[in-house]
């Protein structure tokens, strides 16, 4: 038997934490016994536990950041702890700021480690991870591959493994009723939106910068959409603020979090995303380009 702690985000079931779910669901438990730790609670590591996983909530400092980092130590003793209790022999990340402790963790209990890179980034970035220190790593896509190359990973190290997805959940069917005709009734014409937390990395501003191009270059009636919470409040705040500016305002509609995401995307006309993930095959098994 091979234990594996796992390391994820916790919070609540979006594109990562689905495609956990998925390899738990599908995990060959004769073989492998998982062990998962996420750094926050909420409707995820519910689920888990109705599920009987075996799931811990940790709160993990930030890695890097101070004065927050110098308290990093308490988590990655209470890791290591649970690592040595349920005897673990490979430690894996699902989250790429979680790298800091993926890596302590292993070096303590001397086990190999995975860091499964879920989101293109620029070597300069990932090089703060430290992603060639860890023993294997999993690329959601040969864009996140290039870019663990570019930052000095070995070849030899990555593995691409796409995303799956469920699609038994998300489907063309999804569209009936259109769920977001249904609660803005007062959109029309073609339905564009993206999807994701809203923070820098999801490029949301960059979004409707095109939409702003585009509404100013065609005549066709078009509605915009922005799916998803606030993580950021200053660049949520930058965003909202160019809609104003920008002569958006009435073609622009925020949505804030949705948990209906099979309908929702099978609702859209189109969705763009600019930060890759499992959302484009989900659109994709519901029909939408």
């Amino acid at each position: 038997m091979n234990r594996i702690l796992l390391l994820s985000r916790g919070g609540h079931t979006d594109g990562s934490q689905r495609q956990l779910h998925y390899v738990l669901s599908d995990l060959d438990r004769s073989r492998y016994q998982p062990v998962i730790v996420c750094r926050e609670g909420g409707p995820f590591v519910d689920q888990l536990k109705n599920a009987g996983e075996d799931v811990h909530v940790i709160s993990f400092r930030p890695w890097r950041k101070l004065p927050e980092g110098l308290l990093r130590y308490g988590p990655v003793r209470r890791l290591a702890k649970l690592g040595r209790s349920r005897r673990v022999d490979l430690v894996h990340s699902s989250d790429l700021w979680l790298s800091g402790y993926l890596l302590s963790v292993a070096r303590r209990l001397k086990i190999p480690s995975v860091l499964h890179v879920r989101a293109p980034k620029p070597p300069e970035h990932l090089r703060k991870h430290h992603p060639a220190r860890a023993t294997g790593l999993i690329a959601i896509s040969t864009r996140v591959k290039n870019n663990l190359l570019q930052a000095g990973v070995s070849e030899e190290k990555i593995e691409v493994i796409y995303d799956g997805v469920d699609m038994g959940e998300f489907h063309p069917d999804r569209a009936q009723p259109n769920v977001l005709r249904r609660d803005f009734p007062q959109v029309s014409g073609t339905l564009v939106g993206i999807v994701g937390r809203i923070k820098d990395s999801k490029r949301q501003l960059d979004f409707l910068r095109a939409a702003q191009r585009f509404t100013k270059s065609h005549r066709s009636d078009t509605t915009f959409f922005v799916v998803g919470e606030d993580h950021n409040p200053d660049y949520s705040q930058d965003i909202r603020r160019f809609v104003a500016d920008s002569g958006l305002d009435g073609r622009v509609i925020f949505t804030g979090r949705r948990n209906d995401m099979p309908e929702l995307l099978a609702s859209l006309d189109v969705l763009v995303t600019l930060s890759g993930g499992s959302v484009m095959i989900e659109a994709m098994a519901c029909g939408t380009p």
